[in-house]
């Protein structure tokens, strides 16, 4: 049951409007739809793949690169995956609007492999952080087929490294890998449905988007986090996705 109280708390919220705004009641009930369609979103993973006309969108595709580059720097704090930067950089040679920059650190196969069970599935949730960002902000404009291409090719690689955490061999399409994907996309937009962790997204997001270099380093968006005080955790541990995936294995 959703509740109305300390969830949304709009004290030193960073809107990501005009500085001094003060949101009225019209607004707060706008940021309750909006938390109640991310829940909604969180249980189809289809959405992932949404596509609009380029002709129609009203938002500036920079703009909603930085969300999604927010998303996913953010939800890599709170999910404890070290990385060096987050910018909101075009890149010919990353074919991406901007990017996590792990430098040093372990990502993608690596990390998957070198981890327990809960970083591995943290890092599933992280690839759909991004969308699940860039979501909350366009709604239906946003194109998540577009944007999304390379997340999604990197969770279809992740979910049979994850799958193997389980001794469980299978395939991008198999029932295994959709378990995986769906709880991946559920706790991203569950994330991102937070209003503390909205608050530090949209903080990031504005950060991105007016710096001249358009940078923020792992310890920057940590003290974002902080300072928005979130207290997150995926919904779904580790016992119910192990249940979830034996499921698959003993049923005919």
């Amino acid at each position: 049951m959703l509740t109305q109280h300390r969830d949304f708390e709009m004290t030193n919220y960073i809107w990501p409007i005009d500085d001094g705004y003060a949101p009225g009641a019209s607004l707060l009930m706008g940021l309750l739809l909006d938390r109640h369609r991310m829940i909604a979103a969180s249980e189809d993973f289809s959405l992932t793949s949404q596509s609009v006309d380029p002709d129609l969108a009203q938002f500036n595709d920079n703009e909603g690169a930085c969300y999604h580059e927010a998303g996913h720097a953010v939800a890599a704090i709170i999910l404890k995956l070290r990385f060096d930067h987050v910018s909101a950089i075009p890149s010919d040679e990353h074919r991406t609007d901007g990017r996590v920059a792990f430098g040093n650190h372990p990502c993608d196969w690596r990390l998957i492999q070198d981890s327990s069970k809960t970083q591995a599935l943290s890092y599933c949730i992280l690839l759909m952080a991004g969308m699940a960002a860039q979501l909350r902000w366009q709604g239906e404009e946003a194109d998540l087929k577009a944007c999304g291409k390379n997340d999604r090719e990197d969770l279809d690689v992740a979910c049979i490294l994850v799958a193997a955490k389980f001794s469980i061999a299978t395939a991008t399409n198999s029932k295994e890998a959709k378990i995986i994907k769906a709880f991946a996309w559920r706790e991203a937009c569950l994330m991102m449905a937070n209003p503390r962790v909205w608050r530090a997204v949209c903080s990031l997001a504005r950060h991105l988007y007016t710096s001249e270099r358009a940078i923020a380093m792992e310890s920057d968006v940590a003290e974002i986090v902080a300072t928005a005080k979130i207290c997150y955790q995926p919904t779904r541990g580790i016992a119910e996705i192990t249940r979830a995936m034996a499921s698959t294995v003993t049923s005919p």
